[in-house]
């Protein structure tokens, strides 16, 4: 019974991995069938499927297949191919235990890959690279290889890539004795294995991280890590990585001192070991048969064990496989150096070339140039003559041209003034007679009943009222008239400024006693607050005429009992002559249009003239002064101007007037 139980336990991992072995024969009996009946390109697929097929199985089938699949793409020409199959070759040649020949295969095939760019191919290559390195003892070029794949996968975004890649990181980190990295980077490829659901980059994970909590002494670790791998290895036939796995829980069970276990799975992997030829495998059960039967206290069959190891241990890794190895590298860099070289050259070539041609083109261009440059003289020395004459006669056309331009420019110019002088002549007119027809009417048909109404019968107050109204009449109509003689001089520049000293308190003093009468007759009181002897430089009658208006309208446009101020002010370089009343005001939109023309009734029904402010702003420009206008409805208005003290052109005028810091006005 217990014989039949041991059978039961050897030959249960052939049983179980029968479906698959199955699976896999049939996957090969239907490669081999279809390479017989096809050719070209698709029996040069076929070879490399069938190449990649024997990698685990029968390693030296693969060596064969993949030797004819190379045989064909250089051929054929497939650079593709001819990748593809250096790489089946270098792995073969891997399995086989052949490390030479693998990384001979493997560095032609990476420079094959590099000098094409093939970015896939080239990161698969360089992780097979860093594998054979790793089983060579070359430990650093397995990291150096390995951060190469990584990144091309990076950029690819080849999960299945990258968590080969963090494998490989881990395994190099468990070499050097990092433990912490090496978990660190075993879980992050296990993470992604299974992000992708791949089951044999996550079985292939859990071994190597039960592997190095084996190392580690975490023995239940390795334990609960082996356990959730045997899902990933049970239904997987015989092969390299299920005999790595059944070797790795043999180790761990003589960790535990579990020899019954133990020797379970070093049976398991003996077998596959056996059926593969794999000298790796082979070798691995030997050393662990060794330390299995010292456990035992068998130190004969131990003995035996151990020498069995060491033969498959020189066969795989001797100091002439190691030289080789080396050798490989230096011509490995040899040759990328030699295609660096080759490249410069080929580079140096084509800009030699490059260059020589643009200095054939550069003679060819120069000569004919100096072809073109002959004929254009020959031609110019002949048509000389008669491109001066045409050129004279363009020269008269364009100068007649912009003669005849700048002519009806200026003809443009005049006719707009002209016309608006005339809009504005008509508009005035048009004013003005309607003011002095309406004037002069009241003062004839007052005077007309007075004579022949004889049944008029009047009080003395009525009388004195009817004739202060025809007195206002008679004053608005002599106003007007007077404003209109000062308007159409100033319209035909026929009057000028006779400009002189002047005390500036004549004008208002005399002004004020002018109006006295007038602003008498509706009760206002008109005062000179402030009225200091200063000179100023101005014309006297165009200046007397500005302050008559403003004293006019301030009386007209103020109510019987109100009150008008005049008022001046000394600064540096101007007086500042400012006439307040108490009266109607202004609203905003009257002020914006108030040089317009644009007439109002007084508070006594007084007739406006329209001519007035724009009279006082046409005079003070030609005094080099300037008018200022603030105004509230029902709160009255100011209506200042200023003169200058002294002679001064218009830039001075403009430059004292931002000077000036007396009068505020002027400033704001």
């Amino acid at each position: 019974m217990k014989i039949k139980f041991q059978l039961l336990i050897y030959f249960f991992p052939i049983l179980i991995s029968l479906p698959a072995f199955a699976d896999f024969q049939t996957n090969l009996d239907s490669l081999n069938n279809r390479y017989t009946k096809v050719s070209g390109q698709e029996k040069l697929e076929t070879l490399l499927e069938l190449s990649r097929a024997y990698w685990d199985t029968e390693p030296a089938k693969s060596i064969e297949m993949g030797g004819r699949a190379l045989a064909t793409a250089q051929s054929l020409e497939y650079d593709k191919e001819v990748v593809k199959a250096m790489y089946y070759l270098g792995t073969a040649y891997y399995v086989d235990n052949q490390y030479d020949n693998s990384l001979d295969y493997l560095l032609k095939a990476y420079r094959f890959a590099k000098n094409h760019d093939y970015e896939k191919e080239l990161a698969d290559i360089s992780q097979k690279l860093a594998t054979v390195y790793y089983q060579s003892g070359k430990i650093g070029k397995t990291y150096d290889y390995t951060q190469e794949a990584n990144k091309i996968y990076e950029k690819l975004n080849d999960k299945v890539g990258l968590a080969r890649c963090f494998n490989s990181f881990g395994v190099y980190y468990q070499a050097i004795r990092n433990y912490d990295k090496a978990i660190e980077y075993l879980q992050k490829g296990l993470d992604l294995g299974k992000e992708i659901s791949h089951r044999a980059v996550v079985g292939e994970l859990l071994n190597d991280i039960g592997s190095l909590y084996t190392e580690m002494g975490d023995t239940l670790k390795a334990i609960r890590t082996y356990r959730e791998a045997v899902d990933y290895y049970k239904t997987n036939g015989p092969n390299h990585k299920t005999g790595v796995f059944e070797l790795n829980m043999c180790e761990l069970y003589l960790h535990h001192n579990d020899l019954t276990k133990a020797r379970h799975h070093l049976d398991k992997g003996y077998l596959i070991a056996k059926q593969l030829k794999s000298k790796r495998l082979l070798r691995d059960y030997y050393k662990y048969l060794s330390l299995y039967y010292t456990k035992l206290g068998d130190y004969r069959s131990s003995v035996n064990a151990y020498e069995n190891l060491q033969a498959y241990q020189d066969s795989i890794s001797s100091e002439q496989l190691s030289n080789k190895i080396d050798d490989l590298d230096s011509r490995h860099i040899e040759d990328i150096k030699n295609q660096e070289n080759q490249i410069l050259r080929a580079e140096n070539q084509t800009q030699q070339l490059e260059i020589n041609r643009q200095y054939t083109i550069g003679l060819l261009i120069l000569l004919l140039l100096l072809v073109v440059i002959f004929l254009l003289t020959f031609r110019y020395r002949n048509n000389l003559k008669d491109n001066e004459l045409l050129y004279l006669r363009n020269r008269l056309v364009s100068q007649h041209q912009e003669e005849l331009i700048g002519a009806m420019k200026r003809l443009k110019v005049s006719e707009d003034k002209l016309r608006t002088a005339n809009e504005t002549k008509d508009k005035m007119f048009s004013l003005i007679a309607h003011d002095l027809r309406g004037a002069i009417g009241n003062i004839s048909n007052g005077l007309r009943m007075m004579l022949t109404d004889e049944e008029l019968d009047l009080s003395e107050e009525d009388k004195t009222e009817f004739l202060q109204s025809l007195f206002h009449s008679a004053d608005n109509s002599f106003e007007l008239l007077e404003n209109l003689l000062f308007w159409a001089k100033n319209q035909t520049s026929t009057i000028s400024a006779n400009l002189q000293m002047v005390d500036a308190s004549s004008i208002i003093s005399s002004n004020i006693n002018l109006s006295a009468e007038l602003a008498k007759i509706k009760s206002i009181s008109l005062i000179a607050t402030v009225n200091p002897s200063v000179e100023v430089y101005i014309d006297w009658n165009m200046i007397n005429t500005v302050v008559r208006n403003l004293l006019s309208n301030a009386i007209k446009f103020t109510n019987k009992g109100g009150l008008i101020e005049v008022k001046s002010e000394i600064g540096e370089y101007f007086v500042k002559i400012s006439v307040i009343d108490n009266g109607i005001g202004m609203m905003p939109e009257q002020i914006e249009n108030i040089y317009e023309g644009k007439t109002t009734d007084g508070t006594a029904n007084e007739k406006g003239t329209g001519l007035g402010i724009t009279l006082c702003r046409d005079f003070l420009v030609k005094n080099h002064g300037e008018m200022m206008v603030e105004s509230e409805v029902d709160k009255g208005s100011t209506f200042s101007f200023i003169i200058p003290r002294r002679p001064m052109s218009d830039k001075k005028f403009s430059e004292f007037v931002n000077k000036e810091t007396l009068i505020s006005v002027v400033n704001s």
